[in-house]
Protein backbone atom coordinates (compact mmCIF):
# COMPACT_ATOMS: atom_id res chain seq x y z
CA UNK A 1 0.00 0.00 0.00
CA UNK A 2 1.11 3.37 -0.77
CA UNK A 3 0.70 6.28 1.87
CA UNK A 4 0.47 9.50 0.11
CA UNK A 5 -0.85 12.52 1.93
CA UNK A 6 -2.81 15.42 0.35
CA UNK A 7 -3.76 15.69 -3.33
CA UNK A 8 -7.60 14.85 -5.02
CA UNK A 9 -9.52 12.75 -3.20
CA UNK A 10 -9.31 8.84 -4.39
CA UNK A 11 -12.51 6.75 -4.28
CA UNK A 12 -14.61 3.34 -4.44
CA UNK A 13 -17.16 3.35 -6.99
CA UNK A 14 -20.64 1.99 -5.23
CA UNK A 15 -21.49 -0.70 -7.67
CA UNK A 16 -25.29 -0.29 -6.59
CA UNK A 17 -25.81 3.47 -6.43
CA UNK A 18 -23.97 3.51 -10.15
CA UNK A 19 -26.43 1.35 -11.99
CA UNK A 20 -29.52 3.40 -10.43
CA UNK A 21 -27.92 7.05 -11.07
CA UNK A 22 -25.35 6.76 -13.86
CA UNK A 23 -25.65 9.63 -16.62
CA UNK A 24 -28.44 11.11 -14.47
CA UNK A 25 -28.30 14.88 -12.37
CA UNK A 26 -29.96 15.62 -9.71
CA UNK A 27 -32.82 18.12 -9.40
CA UNK A 28 -33.23 17.98 -5.44
CA UNK A 29 -31.68 20.76 -2.87
CA UNK A 30 -29.19 19.64 -0.29
CA UNK A 31 -29.19 22.42 2.95
CA UNK A 32 -31.30 24.36 0.83
CA UNK A 33 -29.31 24.62 -1.98
CA UNK A 34 -29.61 24.30 -5.67
CA UNK A 35 -27.00 21.57 -6.30
CA UNK A 36 -24.71 22.11 -9.47
CA UNK A 37 -22.03 20.49 -11.00
CA UNK A 38 -19.38 22.51 -9.20
CA UNK A 39 -18.70 26.10 -7.61
CA UNK A 40 -17.56 27.23 -10.96
CA UNK A 41 -20.79 26.18 -12.01
CA UNK A 42 -22.59 28.23 -9.39
CA UNK A 43 -20.82 31.24 -10.04
CA UNK A 44 -21.53 31.03 -13.66
CA UNK A 45 -25.56 30.37 -13.17
CA UNK A 46 -25.41 33.77 -11.13
CA UNK A 47 -23.16 35.49 -13.91
CA UNK A 48 -26.05 34.44 -16.46
CA UNK A 49 -28.72 36.15 -14.82
CA UNK A 50 -27.15 39.25 -15.81
CA UNK A 51 -26.93 41.43 -18.43
CA UNK A 52 -22.98 42.60 -19.38
CA UNK A 53 -22.05 44.17 -16.14
CA UNK A 54 -19.16 45.31 -13.85
CA UNK A 55 -17.48 42.03 -11.71
CA UNK A 56 -16.05 43.12 -8.24
CA UNK A 57 -13.81 40.47 -7.40
CA UNK A 58 -10.82 40.05 -4.86
CA UNK A 59 -7.46 39.96 -6.90
CA UNK A 60 -6.77 37.34 -4.78
CA UNK A 61 -9.02 34.69 -6.87
CA UNK A 62 -7.97 32.04 -9.09
CA UNK A 63 -9.19 31.53 -12.69
CA UNK A 64 -12.08 29.39 -11.88
CA UNK A 65 -13.60 32.49 -10.04
CA UNK A 66 -13.06 34.84 -12.84
CA UNK A 67 -13.69 32.66 -15.98
CA UNK A 68 -17.36 32.51 -15.26
CA UNK A 69 -17.84 36.31 -15.04
CA UNK A 70 -15.71 36.66 -18.08
CA UNK A 71 -17.68 34.07 -20.25
CA UNK A 72 -20.94 35.93 -20.01
CA UNK A 73 -19.79 39.25 -20.86
CA UNK A 74 -18.59 40.92 -17.65
CA UNK A 75 -16.34 43.68 -17.03
CA UNK A 76 -13.79 42.30 -14.43
CA UNK A 77 -12.32 44.55 -11.88
CA UNK A 78 -10.25 43.70 -8.98
CA UNK A 79 -10.18 44.86 -5.42
CA UNK A 80 -7.26 44.84 -2.68
CA UNK A 81 -6.93 42.90 0.33
CA UNK A 82 -5.84 43.85 3.26
CA UNK A 83 -2.76 42.34 5.57
CA UNK A 84 -5.34 40.09 7.37
CA UNK A 85 -6.95 39.19 4.64
CA UNK A 86 -10.05 41.07 4.89
CA UNK A 87 -11.06 43.39 1.90
CA UNK A 88 -9.54 47.08 1.25
CA UNK A 89 -12.75 48.74 1.12
CA UNK A 90 -10.87 51.88 -0.40
CA UNK A 91 -10.03 49.92 -3.61
CA UNK A 92 -14.26 49.24 -3.86
CA UNK A 93 -14.97 51.60 -6.55
CA UNK A 94 -18.31 51.14 -7.35
CA UNK A 95 -19.53 53.52 -9.95
CA UNK A 96 -23.52 54.04 -12.11
CA UNK A 97 -25.02 50.64 -13.41
CA UNK A 98 -25.04 46.67 -11.82
CA UNK A 99 -21.93 45.54 -9.56
CA UNK A 100 -21.50 41.62 -9.20
CA UNK A 101 -19.85 41.39 -6.38
CA UNK A 102 -18.12 38.52 -4.69
CA UNK A 103 -16.56 38.03 -1.30
CA UNK A 104 -15.58 35.30 1.05
CA UNK A 105 -13.83 34.42 4.02
CA UNK A 106 -10.71 33.04 3.48
CA UNK A 107 -9.90 30.11 5.86
CA UNK A 108 -12.35 31.93 8.01
CA UNK A 109 -10.82 34.63 8.42
CA UNK A 110 -13.32 38.07 8.35
CA UNK A 111 -13.41 39.57 5.13
CA UNK A 112 -15.81 42.74 5.87
CA UNK A 113 -17.84 44.09 8.31
CA UNK A 114 -21.91 43.62 8.22
CA UNK A 115 -22.31 47.44 8.80
CA UNK A 116 -20.15 47.65 5.90
CA UNK A 117 -21.98 45.16 4.00
CA UNK A 118 -25.55 47.24 4.91
CA UNK A 119 -23.49 50.08 3.83
CA UNK A 120 -23.19 49.10 0.69
CA UNK A 121 -26.50 47.22 0.31
CA UNK A 122 -27.91 50.93 0.47
CA UNK A 123 -26.43 52.09 -3.04
CA UNK A 124 -28.82 49.46 -4.24
CA UNK A 125 -26.71 48.95 -7.99
CA UNK A 126 -24.65 45.81 -6.40
CA UNK A 127 -25.75 41.98 -6.38
CA UNK A 128 -24.23 40.76 -3.23
CA UNK A 129 -22.19 36.98 -3.59
CA UNK A 130 -21.03 35.24 -0.60
CA UNK A 131 -18.40 32.57 -1.27
CA UNK A 132 -18.62 30.12 1.97
CA UNK A 133 -16.44 27.32 0.13
CA UNK A 134 -13.50 27.44 3.36
CA UNK A 135 -16.11 27.81 5.85
CA UNK A 136 -18.93 25.62 4.26
CA UNK A 137 -19.15 23.36 7.11
CA UNK A 138 -19.14 25.62 9.77
CA UNK A 139 -21.93 28.26 11.31
CA UNK A 140 -22.03 30.90 9.26
CA UNK A 141 -21.14 34.38 10.68
CA UNK A 142 -22.41 37.24 9.38
CA UNK A 143 -26.33 38.79 9.68
CA UNK A 144 -26.54 40.79 6.66
CA UNK A 145 -28.21 38.63 4.29
CA UNK A 146 -26.93 38.26 0.11
CA UNK A 147 -28.30 37.64 -3.09
CA UNK A 148 -26.33 34.68 -3.53
CA UNK A 149 -24.43 32.29 -1.29
CA UNK A 150 -22.05 29.31 -3.65
CA UNK A 151 -19.45 26.89 -2.41
CA UNK A 152 -17.73 24.46 -3.62
CA UNK A 153 -18.69 20.88 -1.93
CA UNK A 154 -16.23 18.66 -3.90
CA UNK A 155 -13.68 20.28 -2.27
CA UNK A 156 -15.10 19.01 1.14
CA UNK A 157 -16.05 15.44 0.60
CA UNK A 158 -14.54 12.44 -2.03
CA UNK A 159 -17.09 13.07 -4.53
CA UNK A 160 -16.58 13.51 -8.12
CA UNK A 161 -18.74 16.80 -8.55
CA UNK A 162 -20.30 19.19 -6.46
CA UNK A 163 -21.56 22.99 -5.94
CA UNK A 164 -23.98 24.72 -3.86
CA UNK A 165 -26.19 27.67 -4.69
CA UNK A 166 -28.14 29.91 -2.16
CA UNK A 167 -30.78 32.20 -4.25
CA UNK A 168 -32.69 32.23 -6.95
CA UNK A 169 -31.72 31.40 -11.01
CA UNK A 170 -34.35 31.61 -13.65
CA UNK A 171 -32.70 29.45 -16.13
CA UNK A 172 -32.48 25.66 -16.14
CA UNK A 173 -29.14 24.00 -15.39
CA UNK A 174 -27.61 21.67 -18.12
CA UNK A 175 -27.61 17.37 -17.25
CA UNK A 176 -24.08 16.67 -18.84
CA UNK A 177 -22.51 14.40 -16.10
CA UNK A 178 -19.08 14.31 -18.32
CA UNK A 179 -17.06 16.44 -16.09
CA UNK A 180 -18.38 13.84 -12.57
CA UNK A 181 -18.10 10.16 -14.90
CA UNK A 182 -14.54 11.62 -16.01
CA UNK A 183 -13.39 12.58 -12.30
CA UNK A 184 -14.79 9.39 -10.94
CA UNK A 185 -13.15 7.52 -13.20
CA UNK A 186 -9.94 9.40 -11.94
CA UNK A 187 -10.60 9.04 -8.32
CA UNK A 188 -11.17 5.25 -8.83
CA UNK A 189 -7.80 4.62 -10.32
CA UNK A 190 -5.90 6.88 -7.34
CA UNK A 191 -7.33 4.32 -4.83
CA UNK A 192 -6.20 1.40 -7.38
CA UNK A 193 -2.80 2.92 -7.12
CA UNK A 194 -2.63 3.68 -3.51
CA UNK A 195 -3.85 -0.31 -3.44
CA UNK A 196 -1.30 -1.33 -5.80
CA UNK A 197 1.43 0.87 -6.16
CA UNK A 198 1.61 0.69 -9.84
CA UNK A 199 3.41 4.11 -11.03
CA UNK A 200 1.51 3.55 -14.82
CA UNK A 201 -1.57 3.85 -12.65
CA UNK A 202 -0.53 7.18 -11.23
CA UNK A 203 0.55 9.25 -14.43
CA UNK A 204 -2.72 8.09 -16.01
CA UNK A 205 -5.13 9.06 -13.22
CA UNK A 206 -2.81 12.82 -13.06
CA UNK A 207 -3.29 13.26 -16.55
CA UNK A 208 -7.09 12.89 -16.42
CA UNK A 209 -7.30 14.94 -13.08
CA UNK A 210 -5.10 17.85 -14.93
CA UNK A 211 -7.63 17.97 -18.34
CA UNK A 212 -11.12 17.56 -17.32
CA UNK A 213 -11.80 20.76 -15.85
CA UNK A 214 -11.43 21.55 -19.34
CA UNK A 215 -14.54 19.92 -19.74
CA UNK A 216 -16.78 22.89 -18.16
CA UNK A 217 -14.60 26.04 -19.02
CA UNK A 218 -16.88 26.89 -21.92
CA UNK A 219 -19.98 24.95 -21.77
CA UNK A 220 -23.34 26.34 -19.64
CA UNK A 221 -24.15 25.10 -15.89
CA UNK A 222 -24.58 22.04 -15.10
CA UNK A 223 -26.95 20.33 -12.11
CA UNK A 224 -24.62 17.49 -10.23
CA UNK A 225 -24.72 14.23 -10.96
CA UNK A 226 -27.35 12.30 -9.01
CA UNK A 227 -24.15 10.01 -8.13
CA UNK A 228 -22.64 12.51 -6.23
CA UNK A 229 -26.04 14.05 -4.61
CA UNK A 230 -26.69 10.70 -2.87
CA UNK A 231 -23.18 10.59 -1.58
CA UNK A 232 -23.19 13.88 -0.20
CA UNK A 233 -26.44 13.27 1.14
CA UNK A 234 -25.39 9.97 3.20
CA UNK A 235 -22.80 12.00 4.83
CA UNK A 236 -21.79 12.36 8.51
CA UNK A 237 -21.20 16.03 8.44
CA UNK A 238 -20.38 16.20 12.01
CA UNK A 239 -17.91 13.20 12.04
CA UNK A 240 -16.51 15.33 8.79
CA UNK A 241 -16.27 18.62 11.09
CA UNK A 242 -14.91 16.80 14.38
CA UNK A 243 -12.25 14.83 12.22
CA UNK A 244 -11.30 18.17 9.94
CA UNK A 245 -10.58 20.10 13.41
CA UNK A 246 -9.37 17.42 15.78
CA UNK A 247 -6.70 17.15 12.64
CA UNK A 248 -5.84 20.84 11.99
CA UNK A 249 -5.36 21.68 15.89
CA UNK A 250 -2.98 18.96 15.59
CA UNK A 251 -1.06 19.73 12.44
CA UNK A 252 -1.49 23.36 13.84
CA UNK A 253 0.53 22.91 17.03
CA UNK A 254 3.07 21.08 15.25
CA UNK A 255 3.84 23.58 12.76
CA UNK A 256 3.99 26.11 15.04
CA UNK A 257 7.36 24.84 16.24
CA UNK A 258 8.60 25.99 13.12
CA UNK A 259 10.57 29.82 12.54
CA UNK A 260 9.79 29.76 8.99
CA UNK A 261 6.38 29.58 9.18
CA UNK A 262 3.19 32.46 8.92
CA UNK A 263 -0.15 31.14 9.56
CA UNK A 264 -2.83 32.68 7.21
CA UNK A 265 -4.96 30.62 9.85
CA UNK A 266 -3.62 29.41 13.22
CA UNK A 267 -7.04 28.14 14.77
CA UNK A 268 -9.41 25.21 14.49
CA UNK A 269 -12.87 25.29 13.96
CA UNK A 270 -13.17 28.45 11.45
CA UNK A 271 -12.60 26.84 8.15
CA UNK A 272 -10.41 23.30 8.34
CA UNK A 273 -10.43 23.07 4.59
CA UNK A 274 -6.84 23.11 4.70
CA UNK A 275 -3.68 24.41 6.92
CA UNK A 276 -2.79 26.94 4.78
CA UNK A 277 0.81 28.68 5.93
CA UNK A 278 3.22 30.63 4.28
CA UNK A 279 7.28 29.82 3.94
CA UNK A 280 10.64 31.48 2.80
CA UNK A 281 11.56 29.28 -0.73
CA UNK A 282 8.05 28.19 -0.67
CA UNK A 283 8.49 26.22 -4.53
CA UNK A 284 11.49 24.52 -3.31
CA UNK A 285 10.17 23.07 0.16
CA UNK A 286 7.13 22.22 -2.11
CA UNK A 287 9.01 20.49 -4.43
CA UNK A 288 10.83 17.95 -1.91
CA UNK A 289 7.62 17.66 0.21
CA UNK A 290 5.84 16.57 -3.04
CA UNK A 291 8.64 13.98 -3.69
CA UNK A 292 8.42 12.81 -0.30
CA UNK A 293 4.60 12.07 -0.86
CA UNK A 294 3.28 15.34 0.85
CA UNK A 295 1.02 17.42 -1.58
CA UNK A 296 0.37 21.32 0.01
CA UNK A 297 -2.10 22.92 -2.36
CA UNK A 298 -1.25 26.03 -3.99
CA UNK A 299 -4.98 27.46 -4.47
CA UNK A 300 -4.20 30.76 -6.51
CA UNK A 301 -2.18 31.13 -9.94
CA UNK A 302 -2.88 34.48 -10.52
CA UNK A 303 -2.40 37.10 -13.57
CA UNK A 304 0.14 40.05 -13.61
CA UNK A 305 -2.83 41.92 -13.44
CA UNK A 306 -4.15 40.80 -9.72
CA UNK A 307 -0.75 40.79 -8.33
CA UNK A 308 -0.27 44.41 -9.73
CA UNK A 309 -3.21 45.40 -7.71
CA UNK A 310 -3.47 43.85 -4.69
CA UNK A 311 0.32 43.16 -3.00
CA UNK A 312 -1.00 40.83 -0.12
CA UNK A 313 -2.42 38.22 -3.26
CA UNK A 314 1.08 38.23 -5.09
CA UNK A 315 3.06 37.88 -1.74
CA UNK A 316 0.14 34.77 -1.20
CA UNK A 317 0.01 33.50 -4.50
CA UNK A 318 4.03 33.39 -3.86
CA UNK A 319 4.94 31.94 -0.70
CA UNK A 320 1.24 30.33 0.04
CA UNK A 321 0.88 26.16 0.98
CA UNK A 322 -2.39 24.66 2.17
CA UNK A 323 -1.82 21.22 4.12
CA UNK A 324 -4.02 18.32 4.18
CA UNK A 325 -6.32 18.21 7.23
CA UNK A 326 -9.02 16.85 5.83
CA UNK A 327 -11.03 13.16 6.92
CA UNK A 328 -9.12 11.01 4.97
CA UNK A 329 -6.32 11.18 7.75
CA UNK A 330 -5.67 10.46 11.53
CA UNK A 331 -4.14 12.48 14.50
CA UNK A 332 -0.65 10.17 14.32
CA UNK A 333 -0.73 10.88 9.94
CA UNK A 334 -0.97 15.03 10.81
CA UNK A 335 1.79 14.15 13.34
CA UNK A 336 3.65 12.68 10.06
CA UNK A 337 3.10 15.61 8.22
CA UNK A 338 3.60 17.86 10.46
CA UNK A 339 7.09 16.64 11.13
CA UNK A 340 8.44 15.93 7.74
CA UNK A 341 7.36 19.67 6.77
CA UNK A 342 8.74 21.66 9.57
CA UNK A 343 11.95 19.38 8.42
CA UNK A 344 12.05 20.38 5.34
CA UNK A 345 11.69 24.05 5.51
CA UNK A 346 14.87 23.63 7.89
CA UNK A 347 16.36 21.65 5.66
CA UNK A 348 15.85 24.43 2.71
CA UNK A 349 15.86 27.50 4.59
CA UNK A 350 18.10 26.61 7.53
Amino acid sequence: MVKEYGYEYDAVLNEELWKDTEGKVTDQKLMGAYCLRSGRDTLKAIAREYESCVALLPALACDSMVHPFELYGHKIKYYRLNADYSIDLDSLWIEDGTHLFLYGDYFGKPAIEDRELEKLGKRGNIVFIEDRTHNLIWERKYSFQPDYIMASLRKWLPIPDGGLLWGEITKPLGNDTSFSTTRLKAQCMRHEFLACGDESIKTEYRKIFSAVSNLMDEDEPNAMSAYAHELAMDTDWDWVKRTRRKNAEALISILTTSPYISFIQDKSGLSDLYVPFTVPNRDEVQRRLSAEGIFNTIIWPLIDGQKHVCPVAKFTEENMLAAPCDQRYSIEDMKTIGAEIVRVIVDVNG
